[in-house]
C-alpha cells in the first residue's frame, strides 16, 4: 500500500470518527470542575475519546489509584450530565502536562541531557508542516536527520553518528553503552 492511498483512506475516515469524539470530549472538558471537585480537576484533565472511552492524564500514580476507584461514580456522572455513552474510564500519568508552566526552561532535563542536539532554527518544524501527504513529509524528515547527522563525530565502537555529549559521557554512543 502506498503512503498517498493510506493518507486518502485516513483522509476519508477521520472526519466521521473524531468529530463526534472531539465534541464529547469538549463537552466533558467544559464541565470538567463540576463532575469531579476542584482538587482532582488540579491532578487529572481529560485528553481524548477513544471508542467510547474517556482517557484521563493524572498527575502521578497515587492519582491514578484513587481515581480508578472513581471510576464508576465519574462514569455514571457523566452519563447523567451529557448523556455520553462512555464504555470506560480510563487514567494515566502519560499524557500529563501541567496547567501552568511552573518550571523554567533551564530546568528540563531534557537541556542537559547528553542524547540532545541542540536546534538549529525553528524553520525544520515549519517546512515539515509544508508538506501534505506523508510519503514527502517523510522523505524530507530523513534528509533533515541525515544533514544533522553529517557533522556529528562517530562513535568509535559501531560507526554511527553520535551526539558530543554521549561521547563525553560514555566514550561511545547511548546504544554501545547500554550493551556494555
Amino acid at each position: 500500500m502506498s503512503f498517498e492511498r493510506l493518507h486518502a483512506i485516513l483522509g476519508a475516515i477521520e472526519p466521521h470518527y473524531q468529530s463526534s469524539e472531539r465534541q464529547q470530549l469538549q463537552r466533558i472538558l467544559e464541565i470538567w470542575h463540576e463532575i469531579v471537585n476542584d482538587a482532582i480537576a488540579d491532578h487529572a484533565q481529560p485528553t481524548a475519546i477513544q471508542r467510547n472511552i474517556l482517557e484521563v492524564a493524572t498527575e502521578s500514580p497515587v492519582w491514578t489509584q484513587t481515581l480508578v476507584f472513581e471510576r464508576p461514580r465519574l462514569l455514571k456522572k457523566i452519563r447523567e450530565r451529557l448523556a455520553i455513552d462512555l464504555s470506560d474510564v480510563r487514567f494515566s500519568t502519560v499524557q500529563w502536562r501541567p496547567q501552568t508552566a511552573e518550571t523554567p526552561v533551564e530546568s528540563d532535563p531534557w537541556q542537559s541531557h547528553p542524547s540532545r542536539i541542540p536546534e538549529q532554527s525553528s524553520e525544520v518544524q515549519t517546512q515539515l508542516a509544508l508538506f501534505s501527504n506523508a510519503k514527502s513529509s517523510f522523505d524530507r524528515w530523513s534528509s533533515i536527520v541525515q544533514s544533522r547527522a553529517q557533522h556529528l563525530p562517530l562513535c568509535p565502537e559501531c560507526g554511527s553518528p553520535t551526539p558530543p555529549g554521549e561521547l563525553d559521557r560514555w566514550s561511545v554512543c547511548a546504544i554501545c553503552a547500554a550493551k556494555c
